[in-house]
């Protein structure tokens, strides 16, 4: 391979490579606060949405509940046009049992035919009543098949809308169970996606959590060696008589074993970090203290390691503390360790220093 061949061959290379890179330090220069921040505003959107959405589906499932109630009324109605229908068809067919009952009865099973009424008759008087009263009896029986065909054909017709009716009411169940399911396929991804949102915060506050231990430690291996270049002795040196502190705490601080750790928290509904664990039991039993474990460590008066009592403060990292536990005797301390973690008991023999209040 000539000189000017790979030349080309490592520019094509670099083409290809050096996008890749950029794009890939690009992302990774967004502070970490920056993608929180953005998490978050996404997660607000999700929620805003899946607060839509239940709506909806509330609304959806009332509808569907209405559409079954009114398929079912008009399941009803075409039951009783159903009904009403053979009715009607009985008592049709029973007034055409009667009337050919009594034509038999009236003519003894023979024709009836006009010469034969007029050539029977007596006298002009009894041909007009016979004559008369065939005509009524035509007329009648003529009324009766009419009006049991007409109330047939009207229940029929009735029958018939009504089915119609139900016809719709069932589409539209259909519909509305439809759109329920569409709603419901909706909230489903919706909360996917949620979850994956929130998977993304709790990862980005741990490595914030991890960020901030690694420069609290950073400062606190910087100070300690700045204290001992200039001869500064550590100033938490035990004390003399430092009180019997709170031993009552930890009856407190137990209740809430087993509770999360979430960053920057101290809500037992939410969870604890470490300083918030202990800022929180603390506040039950009326005493104020700080949400950081740097400011916690300065408070109350500093004892001996192997002087501790229940409800002593114990500390990481000097001479700015990282971490915070609260010593609950028995050699144990209970700590709100880190993320993906609960508040656990620890033995004390990791724990630097400590602090009465």
């Amino acid at each position: 391979m000539t000189y000017g061949r790979l030349t080309v061959v490592i520019m094509v290379i670099i083409g290809v490579l050096l996008p890749a890179f950029v794009f890939t330090a690009g992302a990774a220069a967004v502070p970490l606060a920056e993608q929180k921040a953005e998490a978050k505003a996404e997660a607000r959107r999700i929620k805003e949405k899946l607060d839509l959405l239940d709506a909806d589906l509330g609304r959806a499932v009332e509808d569907y509940n209405l559409a079954r109630i009114k398929l079912a009324e008009a399941e009803d109605r075409v039951k009783k046009a159903t009904r009403e229908l053979k009715v009607a068809r009985l008592e049709l067919a029973q007034a055409r049992e009667t009337l050919q009952v009594r034509v038999i009865g009236m003519y003894k099973q023979r024709p009836v035919d006009i010469v034969d009424v007029v050539f029977q008759s007596s006298d002009f008087d009894e041909l007009a009543t016979q004559l008369k009263v065939i005509r009524e009896i035509g007329q009648q029986d003529s009324d009766i098949v009419d009006k049991g065909e007409k109330t047939e054909s009207r229940v029929i017709e009735k029958r018939k809308r009504l089915m119609k009716d139900r016809k719709e009411a069932k589409r539209l169940v259909q519909d509305v169970e439809r759109r329920r399911q569409d709603i419901e396929a909706q909230i489903a991804e919706r909360e996917e996606l949620l979850s994956g949102v929130e998977e993304e915060i709790a990862r980005i506050e741990e490595e914030q959590r991890e960020e901030a231990e690694r420069r609290a430690r950073a400062a606190a291996a910087a100070a300690a060696a700045a204290a001992a270049a200039n001869g500064v002795q550590n100033p938490r040196t035990p004390v003399a008589n430092p009180g019997g502190g709170h031993p009552e705490v930890i009856e407190i601080a137990k209740r809430y074993l087993g509770t999360p750790y979430v960053y920057a928290a101290a809500d037992p509904n939410v969870g604890f970090d470490c300083s918030g664990l202990v800022m929180y039991c603390y506040a039950q039993i009326g005493i104020t203290l700080p949400h950081y474990s740097g400011y916690q460590q300065n408070m109350g008066k500093p004892v001996a390691m192997t002087d501790l009592v229940a409800g002593d403060l114990v500390f990481r990292g000097y001479p700015v503390s990282y971490h915070v536990g609260l010593y609950a005797g028995g050699g144990q301390v209970i700590h709100a360790p880190y993320t993906g973690a609960v508040v656990s008991y620890q033995s004390v023999s990791s724990w630097h220093y400590a602090v009465r209040l």
